[in-house]
């Protein structure tokens, strides 16, 4: 595991806490998990946080549904959770639909290994995103110094995007 990685999923939610400041329509749905690294978000904007519990599938619809009346969710998982359980949703409910959706892939490059293989996936989520047309944000090919840019193309993207911390 790399400095950079912890970096990455330390650091994803106090970028997105400026836009959020800006753009009232930014939630953040939390898949029952980073308690830490969201509580800046939930402190500033305790009333566009959810933890949606460990259902990735009900959360990636619900987010449709919110991007569907005007919001901007920002879904937050486990990677392999996101790339495997629930990639027909996004597939099917945010792709296909076109609409707006951001994806927050944590535990990339097998940071949970130590909860066994069903935290892992390499990057194999990469290569599924890719596959359903989900354009992928991928810290790990750029610069330590882009992860700022990175973030902000991601988020103003008017397509969904998938980034991997």
């Amino acid at each position: 595991m790399s400095e950079n990685f912890q970096n990455y999923r330390r650091d994803i939610i106090n970028h997105i806490i400026p836009y959020a400041r800006k753009d009232r329509k930014i939630y953040l749905l939390v898949c029952d998990m980073g308690f830490g690294v969201t509580d800046g978000f939930k402190e500033e904007f305790p009333d566009r946080i959810f933890n949606m519990g460990i259902m990735e599938q009900g959360t990636v619809g619900i987010a449709a549904g919110m991007a569907m009346s005007g919001l901007r969710p920002i879904v937050y998982s486990i990677v392999n959770f996101l790339a495997f359980r629930a990639v027909e949703q996004i597939r099917n409910d945010v792709v296909m639909q076109n609409l707006n959706v951001k994806f927050i892939a944590t535990g990339v490059n097998n940071y949970f290994r130590f909860l066994g293989p069903s935290h892992c996936c390499s990057d194999d989520d990469v290569k599924i995103m890719k596959i359903i047309n989900m354009k992928v944000f991928d810290p790990y090919k750029g610069k330590k110094s882009d992860f700022e840019l990175l973030v902000r193309n991601w988020l103003l993207d008017t397509k969904a995007g998938y980034i991997r911390v």
